[in-house]
């Protein structure tokens, strides 16, 4: 093979080299590029009284799980109240500046609780806040109930603000609804770091992936084809080189001797 076929070959093949060290380079600093998200759970404890006609009374019950998740922009820190809702049915949505929450009396602390949907997090909670609620409970709504999320209410940052499912949201719901006095208080539950790689850093590594075949391919098409080209050219030349020792030979004079001829014998004839 020609020296600048081998040379060129040579520094495709150590571009394509070094670009797969990029590249794998780039797959092993997956936790460096991801991205990373830190959320907090909380325990949500409720008290109340579940009147008990046949025991001529009511009997107190607590429940705890730590089925909330803080909001974004909430402070990491606990909240205690009673649990009310907006004062209107139609405005149990909170999304209306002039919502009026059925607050306590005697400036008790109060925690707003609020069902997902028809406006943002930050609008609900704002709401809730300028009315002097202690903490914000929104629940969530429709499909993957049971879910909660890391809410984004940037700008009300001042006030406790947490998510719940649906399934505990209809529980407090229902017993406000029987007139039910529901106390809830909030801790913070477990810390959370969650991990994942960013669309930016996804769409980098697949262009250079797609960008390590092309040169890949590109080289070995560029390698062949040189290849033919050379074997080609070779074979052409052998050609020439036998057609012309064919035409060397035909014009050589040939003379048939006979029995009895006198030959004479020159000094090329003998070597």
């Amino acid at each position: 093979m020609a020296p600048s076929l081998v040379q060129a070959c040579r520094s495709l093949a150590l571009s394509t080299w070094l670009l797969s060290f990029c590249f794998v380079h780039l797959l092993c600093l997956d936790f460096t590029v991801a991205e990373k998200e830190e959320w907090y759970t909380a325990f949500v404890n409720i008290t109340y009284a579940e009147p008990a006609p046949e025991a001529g009374g009511a009997e107190l019950r607590t429940e705890k799980s730590e089925c909330g998740r803080y909001g974004e922009h909430s402070p990491k820190q606990d909240a205690r109240g009673e649990v009310v809702m907006a004062s209107s049915a139609h405005d149990r949505l909170a999304c209306d500046p002039s919502t009026k929450f059925a607050a306590p009396t005697q400036g008790r602390s109060w925690i707003a609780l609020i069902p997902k949907g028809n406006c943002t997090y930050r609008d609900k909670i704002r709401n809730a806040f300028l009315q002097n609620a202690s903490a914000v409970v929104i629940f969530n709504v429709g499909s993957n109930t049971n879910e909660t999320i890391t809410m984004p209410h940037a700008g009300v940052e001042d006030i406790v603000a947490i998510m719940i499912p649906e399934p505990k949201g209809k529980e407090i719901v229902s017993l406000l609804e029987r007139n039910i006095t529901v106390t809830m208080y909030i801790t913070i539950g477990t810390r959370n770091l969650q991990k994942y790689v960013s669309r930016t850093s996804v769409v980098f590594v697949s262009i250079s992936f797609i960008v390590l075949m092309i040169i890949s391919l590109a080289w070995l098409v560029f390698y062949y084809i040189q290849r033919f080209r050379y074997a080609n050219a070779r074979d052409r030349n052998q050609w020439r080189l036998g057609d012309a020792a064919k035409k060397a030979i035909s014009k050589l004079q040939v003379r048939t001797i006979k029995k009895g001829d006198k030959v004479k014998r020159t000094a090329s004839s003998l070597g």
